[in-house]
């Protein structure tokens, strides 16, 4: 049965390769058309391959939808497939339309084969039916378990809320802003400075007062709040006491010792504890203590006394470039670069990145400050130190180091490049090696301009290029803009890149 099941994988991949060969009018794949291929073979999930096709038919189809969006949408209706039958597809779904312009609303065949979805929105429209079909008892029973029921009889329940969705089912008909479905910040709130209580009258016999909520401070001071989420004074809470059973009454008593307030650890570090984890960490990992500019190759240091951070540039053993750039520094959240002249005094240059330059759009200052055992598995090291260093201070640092004052004034102007893919570890130094790829590629495209790796495979080598062939290498000659790769008709093609003149004067840096 092994062999079957290989034999049929293997079979799915190839009707899938012929698919494609037939669409561009070509026995050989491209590069990119390889590529995308292997992205769907890696990314189906059925473990068969069942679903390759119709990623391949869809991406043929309409391109603007990429290998990724599509991976994603097969992913949800695998994962979504229990929940996907044929009386969910006969509901009003709107599925677009076909592509003779008629609306779409139901699929003939087996909902649950993806074949049977003749395009990216007709399935799409009945993943999210799917992952939406979740009953209200469900909702209901999720809602319960994140509560702890304290006390219940035939008439009275106490509960006290864990999680916002249990509040919002036990608090509903109130106008309790921990209970509103609109304003889940409001719970939080709450929860951090104290424990939430409701107490419901089954009965309904106390009008508005028949579900109550009751907040607790860790210090002990309590606020009761009727249905109209009106505070209740003194006296009508004893009255309340008065009539609700003994029992509820200890139960509720006894709660605030139960549920005492947790401790907590500082959320997030100060700007000089990161800053010292910041050092740390750098002074052990060698590659984050040198960088490549377009103004040359600057190293590091960090001074153990006094904490700067101190970047510079060697011309001879006379002459140093010193740039001074101290995250955080005296607890600023800030980055103050100054540059010292050979003398040893500031010279006529000097920028600070203030606040909006330490945030990006996808890394906010409280995420990388926030103090946790959020690990980076493949550094060991917390990841918001990693994140800051690789995302937002070495970046700046590069950023200032580029500019034509640096330039100028070591008298270099250096092309940088950077490799799309992090596993990557081409550098390009110049001159190549005689013998490797990279020298016989160029010098094959200085004669032959706009021909493609296969071409190459065949023209240098002697044979046709195997399938996916040193595909991080091209990649990365293309990154490092050495060569330039254009579309030709349904084909890739080659020729010197903007880099190719840098390189070959030896001012080509990887960063």
């Amino acid at each position: 049965m092994k062999g079957l099941d290989n034999i049929l994988l293997e079979g799915r991949i190839e009707d899938a390769r012929q698919y494609i060969a037939n669409s561009i009018g070509t026995e050989l794949l491209s590069d990119e058309s390889e590529e995308i291929l292997g992205y769907f073979i890696d990314g189906d999930p059925s473990g068969n391959h069942k679903y390759l096709m119709w990623m391949v038919k869809m991406h043929d189809i309409d391109s603007g939808f990429s290998p990724n969006m599509l991976i994603d949408l097969v992913e949800r209706f695998h994962n979504n497939l229990d929940k996907i039958h044929p009386a969910l597809i006969l509901q009003d779904i709107d599925l677009g339309m076909d592509r003779n312009g008629r609306h779409v609303s139901r699929i003939a065949t087996s909902p649950k084969n993806i074949d049977s979805y003749p395009d990216y929105k007709s399935l799409k429209g009945v993943v999210e039916a799917a992952e939406e079909a979740v009953t209200r008892k469900q909702k209901e029973t999720e809602a319960k378990a994140g509560v702890d029921k304290l006390y219940e009889d035939e008439r009275w329940l106490l509960v006290k809320p864990n999680t916002y969705e249990g509040s919002c089912y036990y608090g509903s008909s109130t106008k309790w802003c921990t209970a509103s479905k609109d304003a889940p910040q409001h719970w939080g709130d709450y929860t951090k400075r104290g424990n939430l209580y409701y107490i419901i009258d089954k009965s309904h016999e106390l009008g508005d007062y028949y579900k109550l909520a009751l907040f607790k401070e860790w210090d002990g001071n309590e606020e009761w709040y009727d249905r109209a989420d009106d505070a209740l004074n003194q006296g009508t809470i004893n009255a309340i006491r008065s009539m609700v059973p003994q029992n509820l009454i200890t139960a509720l008593d006894g709660a605030h010792k139960k549920y005492e307030e947790p401790k907590r650890e500082p959320e997030l570090l100060t700007l000089d504890e990161f800053r010292e984890k910041l050092a740390e960490y750098i002074m052990t990992e060698k590659g984050l203590q040198t960088i490549n500019t377009n103004s040359g190759t600057w190293k590091l240091d960090i001074d153990e006394t006094d904490g700067v951070w101190v970047w510079y540039h060697r011309i001879d053993k006379e002459i140093v470039h010193v740039v001074q750039a101290t995250p955080f520094w005296d607890g600023r959240n800030e980055i103050p670069f100054d540059f010292v002249n050979d003398e040893g005094m500031y010279g006529d240059w000097s920028i600070t990145a203030g606040p909006e330059s330490l945030e990006t759009e996808h890394i906010s200052q409280d995420a990388y400050l926030k103090r946790g055992p959020d690990i980076n598995m493949y550094r060991n090291v917390e990841w918001g130190i990693s994140v800051f260093l690789n995302h937002i201070y070495l970046p700046l640092v590069k950023q200032q180091l580029d500019k034509d004052f640096f330039k100028e004034l070591i008298g270099h102007d250096y092309a940088t490049w950077r490799a799309n893919s992090y596993v990557s570890t081409f550098k390009f130094k110049y001159p190549p090696r005689e013998g490797t790829m990279t020298q016989r590629f160029v010098d094959y495209l200085k004669q032959n301009p706009r021909k493609t790796s296969n071409q190459f495979y065949e023209d240098v080598l002697g044979y046709p290029r195997p399938r996916a062939h040193n595909n991080m290498f091209f990649s990365s000659i293309k990154d490092s803009g050495i060569v330039k790769m254009e579309r030709q008709g349904r084909q890739f093609v080659y020729s010197l890149g903007p880099n190719y003149q840098a390189w070959v004067e030896g001012r080509l840096l990887r960063t």
